[in-house]
């Protein structure tokens, strides 16, 4: 296996702002004769969580590795957080599947077969860019030289909504300033969703704190009365930013591993879910 990162503002020569970070991690497996040198491979875009005030650690190599194990080409963006507001994270995003899709060949990889999984924050700017990833914003800071859309998103406990009910209004607040809170609304995903919008496996549960699982339910009925097909699965306990939801991600605690053991017990199963869905759509490995 191949690990670099690359710099997405010096690869495509934009000039960066003053705390801007777009570093793409990139995870890219040996070809062989041994099985075939020739084959071509999905190819996964990580966006870890963090309210875009940070961007998860827990929620990045952990879960690039995993996708690896499964035949994919895995990268993971560490993208801009605040005080950068939107629309600069999605153009990092949308500068990171064009990277993916212009070096598909050196890579081995489908550029036909690009997902993207977000956790989050990163499971709302994974929405947007399933959905508005040729915004006339985004085209502002990086005029887009492929179709930057992922054939597939995976929305993992992600933030969706601005309601101040059940939405998660800090994530929005670092992404728009919290003096723009009267365009929150914009970038609520419910509203962003259409017929074009990228096919989304969604996964939740419902004893999540911080981000409701109304946040999921909304962006279910948002994909169903669009007709883009969807996957949805909700376990009963869980606390946020579970990431793959084992020991890998988590430290001891007086001894022990509350989040594991307080969490559902097969929710762990949401990574091979979402693998079986990928390969549904044919988003998998070429015989």
């Amino acid at each position: 296996m191949r690990f670099f990162s690359v710099d997405l503002y010096g690869y495509f020569k934009i000039a960066k702002p003053e705390g801007a970070r777009a570093e793409l991690d990139c995870y890219i497996p040996d070809r062989s004769i041994e099985i075939n040198a020739q084959r071509k491979s999905p190819a996964m875009l990580v966006l870890g969580g963090g309210g875009y005030g940070m961007v998860s650690f827990r929620e990045g190599e952990s879960i690039a590795v995993k996708f690896l194990s499964k035949g994919f080409v895995s990268f993971s963006l560490k993208y801009s957080v605040a005080p950068n507001r939107f629309p600069r994270q999605l153009a990092e995003a949308v500068m990171a599947m064009n990277y993916i899709r212009l070096n598909a060949d050196e890579f081995g990889l489908d550029a036909d077969k690009v997902s993207a999984i977000g956790f989050s924050a990163g499971g709302h700017l994974c929405a947007t860019l399933g959905a508005i990833c040729d915004c006339e914003q985004v085209s502002e800071i990086f005029k887009s030289k492929v179709d930057a859309r992922p054939n597939a998103v995976i929305l993992s406990y992600a933030v969706i909504t601005c309601d101040n009910e059940k939405g998660h209004v800090a994530s929005f607040c670092n992404l728009l300033g919290e003096e723009n809170n009267r365009k929150f609304h914009e970038l609520d995903v419910v509203n962003l969703i259409d017929k074009n919008s990228s096919p989304a496996f969604i996964w939740a549960t419902y004893s999540d704190v911080c981000v409701p699982v109304k946040n999921s339910l909304l962006v279910a009925m948002a994909y169903e009365d669009a007709g883009v097909p969807f996957a949805l699965h909700i376990w009963g306990k869980g606390e946020h930013g579970l990431s793959v939801a084992d020991k890998t991600v988590y430290g001891k605690v007086a001894g022990g591993y509350p989040a594991l053991d307080n969490a559902s017990k097969s929710v762990g199963t949401w990574f091979d879910l979402a693998v079986e869905w990928l390969e549904e759509m044919g988003i998998c490995i070429d015989d």
